[in-house]
């Protein structure tokens, strides 16, 4: 399969011996799961994710059934991590209009939890909460997923709001007062207000990619993989 220049690889095994003899009988599904984890991997890159992306991912998700409803659940925390880090990365720019279309903004996506699955409209007229409180709140009344990663959500869509007051109460309002505002600092001034922004990263969104490979090659639940975004 091919994967995108400096896209980073979902590493399955790191130092560890992979299961044996657990594998399920390989189907036309299942093998279109692994295809859209990985397309996912590769799409989702800096440049690409911003609100469309994730809407038309949304949308993509809702038209292939899951092999079991964890796999759904999973790919949605994918696309969750994609609208932290999309939101973030437009909050720590100073870009708050785009953020606010994640944040504040009604979706044209309609989210709706139905029978463990969701279901997704573009209906004229039709609309929902943002993006953002909108799949917490999927993703928490799934049953699925675990406390821990639900308190990460959590905890991160409040360190986005705190960024976002924070630069406007300092009066910057795009990515040049920032740059303004650093140059008049000194080194330590400089690393402290650095450490106040999200800065958030790829690491949660690659590791539950791995988790959902993982658990669709084998269904299994374990501690260090499956099990930290997927309650057993």
């Amino acid at each position: 399969m091919r994967h995108s220049a400096g896209v980073p690889l979902i590493e399955l095994y790191e130092g560890e011996n992979p299961p044996v003899d657990h594998r399920p009988v390989d189907g036309p599904l299942l093998d279109a799961w692994f295809e859209l984890n990985y397309r996912l991997q590769e799409e989702a890159i800096d440049a690409q994710v911003n609100k469309g992306f994730i809407e038309q991912w949304l949308m993509r998700l809702w038209t292939i059934g899951a092999p079991r409803p964890e796999c759904f659940w999973l790919f949605l925390a994918r696309i969750n991590e994609l609208v932290l880090l999309c939101a973030s990365r437009y909050v720590d720019c100073c870009e708050f209009s785009a953020a606010d279309e994640l944040l504040v903004e009604p979706s044209c996506v309609l989210l709706n939890a139905q029978d463990g699955r969701t279901a997704i409209s573009h209906d004229i007229g039709v609309r929902c909460g943002p993006l953002l409180p909108s799949l917490y709140d999927l993703l928490k009344g799934s049953g699925c997923m675990t406390e821990d990663y639900l308190l990460s959500v959590s905890r991160r869509s409040e360190q986005i709001r705190q960024v976002l007051r924070m630069l406007l109460g300092l009066g910057m309002g795009n990515a040049e007062d920032i740059s303004m505002r650093l140059s008049c600092m000194d080194a330590d001034q400089r690393r402290d207000f650095r450490s106040r922004l999200c800065l958030f990263d790829r690491k949660i969104f690659n590791e539950i990619g791995r988790a959902l490979h993982l658990f669709m090659r084998y269904w299994n639940i374990d501690d260090e993989y499956v099990g930290k975004y997927l309650r057993g």
